[in-house]
């Protein structure tokens, strides 16, 4: 089953320089890397957007139009990660404009997906502008948000990684709350819980395990992808987290950042 998703946050191009490292160089004690080929995927909100698209959805992305890089150099032979170079993020970027949210029509949407790195595109009062416009419309709004201040995301499904949980200094009064946990999973709760974080901990949990990979580029957007696909599917949130890790394992199966598609899930 298809649905129609807008994807909100901040993008940038990850970069994949391939090459092959014969010596050492001469200048100083690092390898010379001959370069053979250069790939470009999108990345961050991009592609969760991407992954969303892989899954058979029609996808809307509203993004930063500033160029943000991150420049990978990796030997071919050993697939060793030599070095990443970024671009574009000493100055903040361009936010959202309320008159472009005020533009957008929700309701030709069955979920909003906000994925912000916290590179300066959406702030706190973007997202409680989103989560309000929405919020009498059935629409479901999932958040992966790098910030550790998420009491506007009421309402919302908000999923974020297990390091991202501990700096976290205020939830919302009603939620869902998926924790993603790298090679171990994810844990969730099926309850709508209140923001008090020790509450959180006592609660029982379902955790799902992942396949083990050393390749984790985009696991998380892919993850997102697959458990915004799913949940709208089923109405499932068990199954849907099943499925995200299902998305993410085969991902991170994959050298860099890799758009799942429905063949891969076969």
């Amino acid at each position: 089953m298809a649905f129609k998703i807008l994807v909100i946050g901040d993008s940038c191009n990850d970069v994949y320089h391939y090459g092959v490292c014969e010596r050492i160089s001469p200048e100083a004690p690092v390898p010379v890397l001959k370069h053979k080929k250069t790939v470009v995927h999108g990345g961050m909100s991009n592609n969760v957007a991407n992954n969303l698209a892989g899954l058979g959805n029609e996808v809307d992305l509203i993004t930063n139009s500033e160029a943000i890089t991150k420049e990978r150099f990796i030997d071919e032979n050993s697939m060793h990660h030599l070095l990443r170079f970024d671009v574009g993020e000493c100055v903040k970027l361009s936010p959202l404009s309320e008159e472009k949210i005020n533009n957008i029509d929700f309701n030709s949407y069955s979920a909003i997906v906000i994925s912000d790195y916290e590179k300066g595109f959406i702030s706190n009062r973007e997202i409680s502008l989103i989560v309000s416009k929405v919020k009498d419309l059935s629409i479901s709004v999932f958040v992966d948000s790098k910030k550790k201040n998420l009491s506007m995301c009421e309402g919302c499904i908000i999923k974020i990684n297990e390091h991202e949980y501990d700096s976290i200094s205020s939830f919302p009064e009603n939620y869902e709350l998926i924790i993603t946990r790298g090679k171990n999973g994810a844990v969730w709760n099926k309850e709508v819980f209140s923001s008090a974080k020790s509450e959180i901990d006592d609660l029982d949990i379902t955790s799902i395990k992942s396949l083990r990979s050393a390749n984790v580029s985009g696991a998380g957007d892919t993850f997102l992808a697959g458990l915004v696909h799913e949940y709208l599917s089923s109405r499932d949130m068990k199954k849907a987290i099943r499925f995200a890790n299902l998305c993410g394992s085969r991902a991170i199966e994959n050298f860099g950042t890799y758009v799942i598609n429905l063949e891969d899930l076969d």
